[in-house]
């Protein structure tokens, strides 16, 4: 059994490292966006996503309060990815024009990350420091390097509607040509 749920925790970072590989939204993005050819998987983009699980780790073994800031950083990230969303079609409301994937009316709510009572070393959590720092680098890369360059997401779908058989290796330049924004 855990070997199937460390298997769906590996899983969901590749994908996402992937499409921001295949995207060309992260550096060394066309190291990473490959696709092996005989297993028809994206092998550096997992290798990548395992190593910097494995060392994001590291410092929580031996301290629960590292353990602590790792989960609240994740529970943050799952709130910021739900919140971005939702703000964009609240600033742009003109523009929005809504997908065919959609989740109609929800609500959610965000959560204090900081604990009460006293705080030092070992009872703040260091959760919101890690997130900054990695929102100050993220905007950051935007504003000196991606803005230039970045020009969305490769719609897959479409490629699959123009017939492009989107899972061989070899089709991908042609659908990254053919389906940009």
């Amino acid at each position: 059994m855990a070997q199937y749920t460390l298997t769906g925790f590996d899983a969901t970072p590749i994908r996402m490292m992937y499409a921001f590989a295949r995207d060309g939204g992260i550096p060394g993005h066309k190291f990473f966006h490959k696709v092996d050819v005989k297993r028809k998987s994206p092998i550096r983009t997992v290798w990548l996503a395992c190593t910097l699980s494995f060392i994001l780790g590291l410092p929580s073994l031996g301290s629960a309060v590292a353990f602590s800031a790792a989960t609240s950083i994740a529970t943050i990230g799952l709130y910021i990815s739900y919140a971005i969303p939702i703000a964009l079609r609240v600033i742009y409301a003109k523009q929005f024009v809504r997908g065919p994937f959609h989740l109609g009316m929800f609500f959610f709510l965000l959560r204090s990350a900081r604990s009460f009572g006293s705080l030092d070393s070992q009872t703040l959590n260091y959760a919101i420091v890690a997130v900054g720092i990695v929102l100050a680098y993220s905007m950051g890369f935007w504003i000196i390097s991606a803005r230039k360059w970045f020009t969305g997401p490769v719609k897959q779908i479409a490629a699959e509607e123009m017939g492009i058989d989107v899972m061989d290796p070899a089709n991908l330049e042609k659908v990254e040509a053919q389906t940009k924004y």
